[in-house]
């Protein structure tokens, strides 16, 4: 087990998983895996791209971390729901941290035809984490326990792929209506507030080939000054360092868990040149992507 646990996680760092320690481990292939309490090794806090879904459910202890940089703190009753191509940093994980963590592939996300359900995915991009209730969260458990029972008979049951959609399918329409509930019992606290959201919204869209405010004004049917007020009133940051904050993390991501070259990555984030790209990251961070990337792998042998 532990050496096919390795293929299945992707681009998730070697290490941050332990399944060697985890009390159940079922799956079907490497489209859907469902784990109970694995051990966390967080040596490495480095940013890394999710090559599929997750969905962890916290049943004690806390987690805090970031996604497609925006922050959550994992309690016991709260699910992180992570889309496959969202930017994840994983800050810290208590010791006393258990839950059940699920794995798709976006193969298998996709055969399950959720739709537009409640928005889900809408809901999802503007906030990853909900805290749910005693009784949304016996409902999880419940869809939990179904999966590793149904996964038991895998080799026996040729029903067990469809009915796995079926259920999963539940789950996350079951998760959507959550999210709806909550988001919309809430009221807008301010323009400026809602206006922050629409810009990040966009960026997080857009940061690989737009970082001018012009764009992001021009979209948002306003002048580029007057969405850089609002944007600095309310958040406290200019609109160009939030901007930036999204290319780095997503460089950082590359970096740090991918073996494509400097160039590439620079390439894939729009930079007309690899030493252009060189002085923007250098200019955030205080190194050179060579530096940065040399470090964490450094750090990483260490381990």
């Amino acid at each position: 087990m532990p050496s096919e646990g390795n293929t299945l996680f992707g681009n998730m760092p070697e290490g941050n998983l332990s399944l060697e320690r985890t009390e159940r481990f079922s799956h079907f292939g490497e489209d859907f895996v469902i784990l109970d309490n694995p051990s966390y090794t967080y040596l490495d806090r480095k940013p890394y791209k999710m090559d599929r879904v997750a969905a962890i459910f916290c049943s004690r202890g806390q987690a805090e971390g970031t996604v497609n940089f925006t922050p959550y703190s994992l309690r016991p009753g709260g699910m992180l729901v992570v889309l496959s191509g969202h930017i994840v940093e994983s800050l810290s994980v208590s010791e006393d941290f258990s839950g059940t963590h699920i794995f798709m592939s976006s193969k298998f996300l996709r055969s399950l035809d959720i739709g537009d359900s409640y928005k889900f995915y809408e809901a999802i991009e503007r906030n990853p984490y909900i805290q749910l209730d005693d009784r949304a969260a016996e409902s999880i458990g419940n869809y939990f326990s179904m999966c590793h029972s149904m996964l038991e008979y895998k080799d026996e049951n040729p029903n067990t792929e469809e009915a796995l959609r079926l259920l999963t399918k539940l789950f996350f329409l079951m998760m959507g209506w959550f999210i709806h509930r909550d988001a919309f019992s809430e009221e807008v606290e301010s323009r400026g507030s809602d206006t922050v959201g629409q810009f990040l919204s966009l960026v997080k869209r857009n940061y690989r080939k737009h970082r001018d405010v012009a764009f992001y004004a021009g979209e948002m049917n306003m002048t580029a000054k007057y969405l850089s007020a609002v944007i600095k009133k309310t958040s406290g940051r200019g609109p160009l360092e939030l901007i930036e904050s999204y290319v780095i993390l997503d460089a950082k991501a590359q970096l740090g868990s991918t073996t494509d070259t400097i160039e590439q990555i620079a390439y894939s984030l729009n930079f007309p040149t690899q030493s252009f790209f060189g002085r923007y990251f250098k200019r955030s961070t205080g190194m050179s992507p060579s530096e940065y990337r040399s470090s964490v792998r450094m750090h990483g042998e260490n381990r």
